[in-house]
C-alpha cells in the first residue's frame, strides 16, 4: 500500500478547523483504552493538547515535503526520550490517533484513507524511533577517566 498524499492532506485540512477538540478526543480515547500511559503526561493537558494538534496538522500538511517532515519527526523522536517513550508506546498513539480521525471524519473515513494514515503513521513512528535509538546509541558513551575527576593534591 502506498500513501495517498491527497487523502492525508484533505483529512488533515478537515480536522484543522476543529481545533483542539481533536486533541481532547485523542487523549480521552487514549487514556480510556490505554490507562497505563496516563502517568507519562502532566495533570494539566492544555499545552500538551495544543502540541499534539499542531504536530498532527504539520504532519498532514507536510506529508509531501520530506525535507520538512523527516527532520521534524527525528526531533520529535529525540524529544520524547525525556518522557521515557518506548517503541511499544507508538502503537498506542497510532491507534488513538486513527480512531480520533475516524471519529471526526465520519463517512469520509474510507478504507483507503485508513490504509494511507496507517502507512504514514507507521513510517513516521519508525523515523521517530530510529532517531531516538541513534541518540541513545551505546556507541555515544564516553567513559569517565581520571582526567574528569583529578585526585586531590
Amino acid at each position: 500500500m502506498t500513501i495517498n498524499i491527497q487523502l492525508i492532506q484533505s483529512s488533515g485540512a478537515a480536522v484543522k478547523d476543529l481545533g483542539v477538540q481533536v486533541a481532547e478526543h485523542f487523549y480521552d480515547y487514549m487514556f480510556t483504552h490505554f490507562p497505563e500511559v496516563r502517568k507519562m503526561f502532566p495533570g494539566d493537558m492544555t499545552e500538551q493538547r495544543i502540541r499534539l494538534f499542531n504536530s498532527v496538522i504539520l504532519i498532514a500538511t507536510s506529508i509531501d515535503n520530506l525535507e520538512v517532515l523527516v527532520p521534524y519527526l527525528k526531533d520529535l523522536g529525540i524529544a520524547h526520550i525525556k518522557y521515557d517513550t518506548r517503541p511499544e508506546h507508538y502503537p498506542i498513539v497510532g491507534k488513538s490517533l486513527l480512531n480520533t480521525l475516524k471519529h471526526f471524519l465520519g463517512a469520509a473515513w474510507t478504507r483507503e484513507m485508513a490504509e494511507s494514515w496507517i502507512e504514514a503513521y507507521n513510517l513516521a513512528s519508525t523515523v521517530c524511533i530510529e532517531a531516538a535509538y541513534e541518540a541513545m546509541a551505546p556507541s555515544r558513551f564516553v567513559p569517565v577517566t581520571i582526567d574528569d575527576v583529578p585526585p586531590a593534591v
